[in-house]
């Protein structure tokens, strides 16, 4: 659907009389809706004044001119919720602009508002107020009144005579395009409508532009990518790229909105970042409150509100009781590097200096610094670093395996470093709970530290709020990063249990863990991390998270019988497919799955012959759909 809503101040701002001139100037690109009508009929006059407009009945129309739930109840009727509405959108060739009742925040039903309605369209939003004195404070109280649920105006309008000091005013403390107009100042037909909208027709495209997904929000495509492949470097991508990167201008929920107005679903959360969807309102709101009293404060020998109660949240997630401490930094690869360092540092304060070797396993990854690196040891990504690398052993992902290993380094071994279930980056490899479990009792055996990477599985990814949960184990050092924040800013932590915690409690301060980092704790990042984690205590996760899982087991199991998938796997939010093909990682295969499920609106990164999709939590069934369908499209076109 494209097009844009008209949302009032309140109820009498001007919202018709806009939607009016709108339509007379653009009659032949755009048609008109207005879903719900109370008292006399907008769609009527819509029809009477702009008849080359097409003109789409409401859903329900109600003669009392109050409130519409309380019309509907005077009128022994049912007052349809926005799922409702939604599933009438009509079906029309044009963009349409649709119009609302009363302001944003007037009641829809007995116990929603028309926010909700509003935000479900995922369409621009053009407020409307009336230039009559007040303007400023209305305006800016409807636009914070819309935040919370996630709508902020692409532009404001103004009915009535020019208030430049209002404008200026609501610009300035809303950052948003604020455009004057007035109505015909006789009586209303087609012919004065007409003139009105022919005299402010610059004003009028310029509401247009703002509501336009490619216009207005940066550069043009070309002139932004001939920037970009001069001055940027990007991630895991040659200098010299196959494709062009993705002009992005926009996010919502699952989408991505790129710069030629296309709409593509994120079926990799952006790298696994994000978590409930983009952008989700209360996590925007959090940061939007968090300004307003801070930036940033060093975290040494100071402290904030935000990061004490984010870590009571997460430790109070932990299997270990009280005594555990959250050590904050920036990534998943630095909370990994954090765990290592505390991991050898308590051995030392115990009496071991000797254990210096850690063990990672096959096909992990856990991040791009050196520490990580050296319990990555990937050839392909890191081979040309092996000479500066520490000792880490690299075994297969088996207790018995990791058994002998420890009992070949008897005593030299800090810790064992493992990512639980779901080995990510390695090809979404997939081990059992009961393996972890096994894996887990072999560490302890050899009195050895057991990491847990839950960069990528923790938050509910894999079924559980943290995947060793599973396993009904307790990690020494868990590692979080990614969906810490919600995916919004960034962050990570690594969590300490109470025993490695009481190596270092003590007042010589030579047994200073004597790590840091300048942004250390960013309050707006700990706010945003505060407020996903309200999202996650509501619970609706789980309920996405089962639905997400029954739904790749339905539609995306299935393509294991075609020719040439050796393997398909799903845990949670997860759903792999391996070709056999070969080369792995830099199998040409990968990009050309790629462009495949991109050609279907979907965009994937595929992990060389891997194919997979980790969408954020809120995705709903018709984008799980259109990314199963691109899946089995781009393995049935690139991988028979």
């Amino acid at each position: 659907m494209t097009g844009f809503v008209v949302v009032g101040t309140d109820t009498d701002a001007g919202k018709t009389a806009f939607s009016l001139l709108f339509l007379t100037a653009f009659a032949e690109a755009f048609a008109y809706w207005k879903p719900v009508e109370t008292g006399d009929s907008d769609t009527e006059k819509v029809r009477r004044l702009v008849p080359t407009t097409p003109v789409h009945e409401p859903l329900v129309r109600f003669t009392e001119p109050v409130a519409p739930p309380l019309a509907a109840s005077r009128a022994n009727r049912p007052m349809p919720a926005a799922a409702d509405i939604l599933t009438t959108l009509p079906a029309t060739e044009r963009p349409l602009l649709i119009e609302t009742f009363g302001g944003a925040l007037s009641p829809l039903t007995d116990d929603t508002l028309q926010a909700e309605l509003v935000r479900s369209f995922r369409l621009p939003v053009v407020l409307v107020g009336s230039s009559a004195i007040g303007a400023v404070g209305r305006t800016l109280a409807a636009i914070h009144g819309m935040a919370p649920f996630g709508l902020r105006p692409a532009a404001v309008v103004l009915i009535g005579p020019d208030d430049d000091y209002a404008a200026g005013r609501i610009t300035r403390f809303a950052d948003l395009p604020v455009v004057g107009l007035q109505p015909p100042p006789a009586e209303w037909t087609s012919a004065t409508l007409a003139a009105a909208a022919t005299a402010q027709s610059g004003r009028l495209a310029a509401v247009r532009s703002a509501v336009t997904p490619h216009a207005a929000r940066g550069a043009a495509p070309a002139t932004l990518l001939d920037a970009d492949a001069r001055t940027v470097w990007h991630p895991y991508t040659p200098l010299q790229p196959a494709d062009a990167p993705l002009p992005v201008v926009a996010a919502e929920d699952e989408f991505l909105t790129l710069a030629d107005g296309r709409r593509v679903i994120d079926g990799i959360s952006s790298w696994w970042t994000v978590l409930h969807g983009h952008r989700p309102p209360a996590v925007m709101q959090a940061v939007r409150d968090a300004t307003h009293t801070l930036d940033h404060v060093l975290f040494a020998g100071a402290t904030h509100p935000h990061a004490v109660e984010l870590a009571g949240h997460l430790l109070g997630s932990m299997p270990w009781g009280p005594g555990g401490r959250v050590f904050y930094s920036d990534n998943g690869s630095t909370a990994v590097e954090v765990a290592l360092k505390l991991a050898y540092q308590a051995s030392c304060h115990r009496g071991e200096p000797q254990r210096t070797l850690f063990v990672g396993f096959e096909n992990g990854y856990h991040g791009d610094t050196f520490g990580a690196m050296s319990i990555g040891r990937d050839p392909l990504f890191f081979g040309r670093f092996e000479p500066l690398l520490f000792r880490a052993l690299q075994v297969p992902l088996s207790a018995a395996a990791l058994d002998a290993a420890l009992a070949r380094h008897a005593g030299e071994v800090a810790a064992v470093v493992i990512e639980p279930l779901v080995q990510g980056a390695g090809g979404m490899r997939m081990h059992t709970p009961v393996e972890l479990r096994a894996l887990s009792d072999a560490a302890r055996r050899h009195g050895v530290y057991v990491i847990a990477d839950e960069v990528m599985t923790g938050f509910g990814r894999t079924g559980s709020l943290w995947a060793f949960e599973q396993a009904d184990i307790a990690p020494d050092l868990v590692c979080a990063a990614k969906g810490i924040s919600g995916g919004v800013l960034p962050l990570a932590a690594t969590l300490a249990a109470p025993d490695v915690v009481a190596a270092f409690d003590t007042p010589d301060r030579s047994r200073t863990f004597f790590h840091g980092h300048s942004f250390t704790a960013n309050p707006i990042a700990c706010a945003a991390a505060v407020a996903s984690w309200r999202l996650l205590e509501a619970g609706r996760w789980r309920v996405d998270v089962r639905r997400i899982e029954a739904f790749w087991e339905q539609h995306v199991s299935p393509l294991a019988a075609l020719p040439g998938v050796t393997d398909v796997r799903v845990r949670g939010l997860i759903a792999a497919v391996e070709l056999d093909v070969p080369g792995g990682y830099l199998a040409d295969v990968g990009g050309r799955l790629r462009r495949a499920c991109l050609d279907r609106g979907v965009l994937l990164r595929p992990l060389g012959n891997v194919l997979y999709s980790l969408p954020p939590l809120c995705t709903s069934n018709e984008s799980l759909a259109r990314i199963a369908d691109a899946m089995g499209h781009a393995v049935r076109s690139c991988g028979g």
